[in-house]
């Protein structure tokens, strides 16, 4: 009887094992990601500055999202906003994430391919609804610095936050070309978006004031 039952004990040790081992090979996985030519805004759980994370997708998954709060490894390429860029890398699902970042990290594996996709300078007119308060923000693609007390450090910019019309999608501004904006005031504006293609640029130019409240 005993050995009956070290016997089914061994075997369902082995099948548990098993199991694991299977259960770890499916969280890894070999995706094709794109990375897009223009950058998004946002900030990581931990910080009260926003910047400019790369915008990407993966073939499992077709969604957009930003690169932040997110482990990656070999990532050591050059990017350049303007270009799309398609890239292998192994999509591993981790058991046990450090805490604060996503529970999935991304390996580099080999780039695939990069081409220019905005290619010719451009405008358009939007909307924009225009917070009361600003948004501590440091620009990036490139970085921008400054020294503070001898010591080199990235620039943050008290920015106007704001969100076109029709999105989800808010966006740090440093500067609005033509707008005046006053703190503790609610607006609405037209703006003109200008994108230069070489090198990539993005300004905005007032248009008109739709509306402006005063926020209490």
């Amino acid at each position: 009887m005993r050995k009956l039952n070290l016997f089914a004990g061994i075997i369902i040790l082995s099948a548990f094992i098993g199991s694991c081992t299977h259960e770890e090979a499916d969280r890894e996985k070999i995706v094709e990601m794109t990375i897009y030519p223009e950058t998004g805004y946002g900030a990581g759980v931990l910080s009260d500055v926003v910047t400019e994370p790369i915008q990407f997708s993966d073939n499992d998954e077709n969604r957009k999202q930003l690169l932040t709060d997110i482990i990656t490894e070999g990532f050591d390429f050059n990017y350049e906003r303007g270009y799309e860029y398609t890239l292998k890398v192994k999509k591993v699902w981790m058991q046990n994430p450090p805490q604060d970042v996503s529970s999935v990290k991304y390996v580099f594996i080999e780039l695939l391919g990069k081409k220019k996709v905005i290619t010719k300078d451009s405008e358009k007119s939007i909307e924009l609804f225009v917070s009361s308060q600003t948004v501590k923000f440091t620009p990036k693609y490139p970085n921008e610095y400054e020294n503070v007390g001898g010591i080199e450090t990235l620039k943050i910019y008290n920015a106007i936050h704001v969100q076109e019309k029709g999105t989800d999608n808010w966006m740090a501004l440093t500067k609005i070309e033509g707008f005046d904006y006053e703190k503790g005031y609610e607006y609405v504006i037209n703006v003109k978006k200008i994108t230069q293609s070489d090198p990539y640029s993005v300004r905005y130019v007032l248009l008109n004031i739709v509306s402006k409240t005063e926020k209490k």
